[in-house]
């Protein structure tokens, strides 16, 4: 805004300082500031603009991950509960040695590391014979167990890659966010500080210092970041 404002001001101010400079053999002319320090503006505006488009697209996607982590989270509770079932049912029919040989571990509650024990457990219920169970007329179906295991593992780990899916998409948009908030930074700064000096240069101190960049906090004006000036020399040495 302060480049539009002051653009005319600053351009005559500095056509009066540097027109009796000027090489006349050689047909210089002045420069027009005021359209230079419009397209600033504008180039300013633009990315700032940019960055916006990039913070509302991270944010975006973040929004996306709180189903996919809910609908991970279910399938896990699920398999979960499905396993310490069927561990209760294989120490009831066949005893604590016949389960540990089946479940060798306790029951994680990683979602990752469920998965991979019940892919163990799926394989020990084909591979290992039950013995007679010690209820009579009461038997575990290994296949119908196994089967229901394979279904519940399989959308368990469908469900973690969504979410591992959903983590690599937010951390490219955060790298984009990142880059256009180092890149308005950047601009902010250049901009600012040429705007700065040649207010300064125009004669218009005040209004110079209103616009002077920060130094510590990029994006925003020594003013906004409640930056004290620096004295003059003739405050120091008097």
């Amino acid at each position: 805004m302060a480049a539009d404002v002051h653009a005319e001001r600053v351009n005559a101010a500095l056509s009066t300082l540097l027109s009796p400079h000027l090489a006349q053999a050689s047909g210089e002319t002045i420069p027009d500031v005021a359209v230079l320090m419009r397209l600033f503006s504008r180039a300013l505006r633009a990315t700032k603009e940019q960055m916006i488009k990039a913070d509302e697209a991270h944010e975006a996607e973040l929004g996306d991950d709180e189903p996919a982590r809910k609908a991970r989270d279910q399938a896990f509770e699920e398999l979960y509960a499905e396993l310490v079932t069927q561990r209760e049912v294989l120490t009831g029919l066949y005893g604590a040695a016949v389960a540990a040989q089946v479940m060798p571990s306790e029951t994680p509650r990683d979602p990752v590391v469920l998965a991979r024990f019940s892919r163990t457990v799926e394989k020990n219920l084909a591979e290992i014979p039950l013995p007679a169970s010690r209820v009579k007329g009461a038997t575990l179906n290994a296949a119908d167990v196994k089967a229901t295991l394979t279904g519940m593992r399989e959308a368990l780990e469908a469900r973690i890659e969504t979410v591992s899916r959903e983590v690599r998409e937010a951390q490219t948009t955060q790298v984009a966010k990142r880059q256009s908030m180092d890149s308005y930074d950047g601009m902010f700064g250049g901009v600012a500080g040429l705007l700065s000096h040649l207010l300064l240069v125009a004669g218009e101190r005040d209004l110079a210092t209103q616009v002077k960049p920060s130094a510590r906090r990029p994006g925003q004006t020594a003013i906004q970041a409640d930056e004290k000036p620096e004295p003059s020399e003739s405050q120091t040495t008097g």
